[in-house]
Parts: C-alpha cells; structure tokens; sequence
C-alpha cells in the first residue's frame, strides 16, 4: 500500500487497489486453488446431488432410474391420507415424551455424580455413560430377548412365578418403543449435563445453602434454572436424534402397526405392494424439511443469547453431602444402570450360548451359536464384506476428510466456510432419507446405476455419512499443529499438495488412525443409510443382523451381536488410547 500511496493515490485508493490485489491474487489459477476447488465440488456433488435428487423423486411419476413425469400427486395422496397425519402425531408424541423421560433421568443422574458424596460417583459416571457406545439395534435386540410377549425370558419368568395367562410385558408396543428409546437418549443427555454441571459457577447455589434452603430445594430453585438453556439444547439435541432412529421403529414398531416417519418411509419401499416410492420422497422430504427446521429453532431459541453459567473467578462445585441417603443416590444410579443397560447385554451373552430360546440353563451352555457364525455362508460374507467394505472406506473417508479439514482451517482458500457448511449436512438428514436420496440419485446416473448391488455404491454411501465426524475429528486435531513447518515448506517451494502429503499427514498419523477406527465403527453399526444398498454377495454385518432378528433367528442374531459388539468395543478402545476423543465425548 506504501507503494501505491507514493505513487500519488490517497489512502481509500490505496487500501481498494490493496483489496483488489488481494481477490486477484485468492482467485489465480494455482494448481492448489483447482485442487481445493475440485474437493468442493465432488463433495458438493456427493451430498446435495442425493438430496437434490430426494426433491426430485418426490415430484416423478415413476421409479428411479425410468422414464416418467412431473406431478404433484405423491404430496397429494400423501397428505390426503388420514395415516399420515396419524404418522406426524405418533412422531412428535413419542419423541417428545421420550426427551421429557430421557431429560429428567439425565439431569437427575448427572446432578448425583457432579454434587454429590455419592460413593464411587466417579465409576457410576462411566457406566451410565456406556449405552453411548452400544448400537442401538443390539439394546432392541436385547430387549426383545426379554420381553417378547411369548417367547420373553422375563415374561416368560413373571408368568411362571405367578400364574399369569399373559405376559405383564410387551416390547412390540407404543411403550415399549418409549422405553428403549428414553434410556437409551438418556446417556447421551447426560453426558452434555455432567460437562456443563462441572463448568458453572456454584456461587448462587452456596448463596441458597447458606440462605438455610436444602440441597433438594437448591437444586430445583437455583440449579436447574441456571442449568435451563444446556437442558433446553440437549433436550432439543436429543428430540432431533430421535427423530432419525431407525432400529428401534422397524424392530418394535411394525410388528405392533406404530408408525413414526423413519419405520413408514421404510414400509413404503420394502413391504408396500407396488413399492410405494411416492409415499416415500414425500414423506422424506417432509421429514428432511421437519429436523432441519428443529435445528433452526434451537439456534433461535438458544442463539446469541449469554447464559453466564461460567465466570471468570474462581471457584469449585460445591459437594453437597447427603448423609445416610448418599446410598440411596448410588442404589439409583446403579440400579438404573443395571437394568438399562447390563440386563439386555446380559441377555444377549446368555441366548448366545443357549441352544434355543425355550432353554436357560447354565448346564445347556453351548457355543454352536457362534460356531454357526463360521458356517453360515451369508454370516461370514457377511463378516469379511463388513471389513473389506467398512474398512475401506473408512481410510478414504479419512483421507478425504483431512484434506477438508486442512482446506478448511488451514487455507484461504475463499470457498472453506461453504465447504465446511456442506459437510455438516448429512448429519441433519436422517439415515434412511439419506440412503432413499442416494438410491434415487446413484440409480438415475448412467453408468454409476450399473453400481447398483456392488460394494462399490457401498463405499459412495460410506463416504457421504462419514463426512461430518470424520471432518470434525480432524479439524480439532489439525488447528492445533503450528503452521512453521508447513511455512517452511512454502517457502522452500513445496507445493499446497506436497505440504499437505509430507508434512501435515505424517503429523497426523496418530489422529488419522484414531478417525480411522471411529468411522470404521461407526460404518461397521449403519443400518438405516446401507440397507437398501445390500443385497445377495453385498451383506454387511449389521443389517445381516437386522434381517436374522426380523426373520425370528434370535440365538444366531444373539451370538452376532456378541462379535459386533467385540469388534466395537475394541475399536473404541484403541481410539481413546490414540486420543481420537477425551473425557467427555459425544462420540
């Protein structure tokens, strides 16, 4: 600017000659910029092209990848239907009560473990926690183990016991789906509670104690005020969760004829005659238009407002002691845990090794379950599929999402916040909707729909809904390198790709790794994005399983959803030892 001033421009002259300088010098055609645009665009095209294509299918008269026309009529059919109206109502009733159940268990948990002398608080945090890791369609499949009206081991038990002529319980209901679904989101919450419990300022609630009010008063008149916008924005968090849970719907939910959005756009595609794809663009796109408007109501009923929970002074949660009823608070808690989470594993372990449902007893154990596992043709395509495929992809999510991560928090690149943006995406799209919007737009793409049933659209499809965790684990690693290595390389004339491949990457091995485990976890679990992708030759693991619980095959589903469970146990185990996610996580 010096420069041009000398040369007799005034300094607003100087300062737009500087700023246009600068534009011309973003948007030179460098080999880095037309890399970084190229990265924009295939993931601009991997995640709004199916969407797009969603949008589209709703309004064609005919099935993906034929010839038809434009039409109003699905929305019309849809929305003149009774049943979906009754959908809409049992979609906010159950996942409404669910949060309210889900929000107070967790609020009332994580005061007893961050304010209390609760004994072994610290331990009881941790269980309590472990349903976070478990996927959701082996705590269904737990839980139909034990309360299938017929064949339910603690039904079966109650009705022994006192004579009953039927079952006390049934998991194939309204509240049986409430149920799992509440203990199962009130992990989740918690977590988020336990965290912002820590953080706020107990000066107010030490001020209330020494008023003379008791520790049950405090909480209620000072604590949860305060607490009010974190439970607002897990509760809201957690509704918009709900609404895209697949596993507990189709499991529970069709049997008993409960119909929420994610187990009817599934009816509409696998068990409607004709196939029903009107019905289920309508409804997907409804659903989609439904949680992204979620969203931006939690932003506007929580954004730009300051909620000093956490002030600059020091201090430190005040540990209310609880006397004699401190056991009480640990009988809760534990108890809580032993029925929510270690009864369905419990029961899973146990039917794995029993011959049959009808059999419990410790003197029948039996391990030919898991040795059908290694004779069952599909189980065992199955199992090598889920590593081949899950595995796979997992590295060239990594891969492509450290380079967004690197473009995004590393570049100037002018195009970064969109493309930031664009990859949160398929974390507001609900699995199912994805994977109905990645069908429509894979099988109408000429060359590409020749894909259809091959591993290949699998690993599309793994690329899509592995961008938002995969793109977040990294970012957080990669704004904590120092920039003086990769200036270095600059400056010695390394090229942004040569930077990125032999300085940044090897710095990142250990978080690479890290990522790589969590998304081939996450891939590993997917049922709801990938089960209208397999087929004969192309089984995965999980939604081998899923279809073995639906055909009846419980001891064969049981002894799998050991080895799932193993296998992702292990994997986040050696996550958290290379540090892919600390204390805290909502991974």
């Amino acid at each position: 600017m010096s420069v041009a001033m000398e040369a007799g421009l005034d300094r607003a002259e100087a300062i737009e000659l500087a700023r246009k300088t600068q534009r011309r010098r973003r948007f030179r055609l460098t080999p880095g910029f037309i890399a970084m645009s190229t990265v924009t665009v295939f993931v601009g095209l991997l995640v709004l092209f199916p969407i797009s294509m969603l949008l589209f299918g709703s309004f064609w008269t005919a099935r993906p990848g034929f010839d038809g026309s434009l039409t109003l009529d699905h929305y019309i059919k849809a929305y003149s239907d009774p049943s979906t109206y009754r959908v809409f109502g049992t979609t906010l009733l159950l996942m409404g009560a669910k949060t309210i159940i889900a929000v107070v268990i967790a609020v009332t948990m994580a005061w007893i473990v961050t304010r209390t002398d609760t004994p072994f608080r610290g331990t009881l945090e941790v269980l309590l926690t472990v349903p976070i890791f478990i996927p959701g369609l082996l705590e269904a499949i737990g839980w139909i183990l034990l309360l299938s009206p017929n064949t339910g081991v603690l039904n079966v038990f109650l009705r022994n016991l006192f004579g009953l002529s039927e079952s006390p319980f049934n998991i194939y209901s309204m509240g049986g789906m409430l149920w799992v679904l509440s203990v199962g989101s009130a992990s989740f919450i918690l977590i988020l509670m336990v965290n912002a419990l820590r953080n706020m300022d107990a000066s107010l609630e030490e001020s209330s104690r020494a008023s003379g009010a008791g520790p049950i008063r405090t909480a209620i008149s000072v604590t949860m005020p305060l607490m009010a916008p974190a439970i607002l924005g897990a509760g809201m968090l957690s509704f918009i969760r709900a609404m895209e849970t697949f596993e507990v719907p189709v499991l529970l939910g069709l049997p008993a004829k409960v119909f929420v959005f994610s187990n009817r756009i599934y009816a509409a595609v696998q068990y409607d005659y004709p196939v029903n794809y009107g019905l289920a663009t309508s409804l997907g796109v409804t659903f989609v238009a439904l949680t992204f408007g979620l969203i931006l109501m939690q932003n506007k009923l929580l954004g730009g407002r300051s909620f000093f929970v956490v002030t600059g002074k020091g201090y430190k949660p005040q540990i209310i002691r609880l006397g004699p009823w401190k056991w009480v608070t640990f009988a809760v808690c534990l108890g809580f845990f032993l029925i929510s989470t270690a009864l369905p594993l419990s029961q899973l372990l146990i039917t794995s090794l029993m011959p049959n449902l009808a059999v419990v007893s410790f003197s029948e154990i039996t391990f030919k379950n898991y040795l059908q596992i290694l004779s069952d043709v599909v189980l065992w395509r199955s199992f090598i599929n889920t590593l081949m495929v899950c595995g796979g992809s997992a590295v060239l999510a990594v891969t492509l999402c450290s380079v967004i991560a690197y473009i995004s928090t590393r570049t100037n690149y002018p195009g970064r916040k969109v493309l930031d943006t664009v990859t949160w995406l398929p974390w507001a799209i609900p699995g199912v909707v994805a994977g109905l919007g990645m069908l429509w737009a894979y099988i109408s793409i000429p060359g590409i729909k020749d894909l259809y049933g091959s591993i290949w659209l699998l690993v599309l499809v793994f690329l899509t809904t592995g961008l938002p965790l995969g793109v977040r684990l990294m970012s957080g690693v990669m704004v904590q390198l120092g920039r003086e290595l990769e200036e270095s390389s600059r400056v010695l004339g390394g090229s942004w790709a040569r930077t990125f491949w032999t300085i940044v990457l090897p710095l990142l091995k250990p978080a690479f790794a890290g990522a790589f485990l969590l998304l081939f976890i996450g891939f590993s679990r997917a049922v709801s994005s990938t089960i209208l992708f397999t087929g004969p030759g192309v089984e995965l693991l999980a939604v081998t399983l899923f279809s073995y619980s639906q055909a009846g095959r419980l001891e064969t589903v049981a002894a799998l959803a050991m080895v799932l469970l193993l296998i992702n146990g292990t994997g986040l185990l050696i996550a958290r030892r290379l540090g892919a996610f600390g204390r805290g996580s909502t991974i």
